[in-house]
């Protein structure tokens, strides 16, 4: 299992969750807990899908120097 494909993978399923957060949302609340709760959950989502582009982008750098210095060995 390559990185590329856990990283498409996770993508897809926190995308698909920010989508239906958003359609709950959009098809009306019951109260204004339950609109807090999904603003939340929404922000939530955001902020792991941030994390893991920027873990994934560390990761591949980390790759790349690693290689460079094999190269360079």
């Amino acid at each position: 299992m390559s990185v590329i494909w856990v990283r498409d993978k996770l993508t897809k399923h926190i995308r698909e969750r920010k989508e239906d957060v958003k359609d709950t949302l959009l098809a009306g609340v019951k109260d204004m807990a339950q609109y807090e709760y999904l603003r939340g959950r929404y922000s939530s989502l955001v902020d792991v899908e941030m994390e893991l582009r920027e873990l994934l982008g560390r990761v591949i750098q980390d790759d790349q120097e690693d290689e460079q210095q094999g190269n360079s060995t």
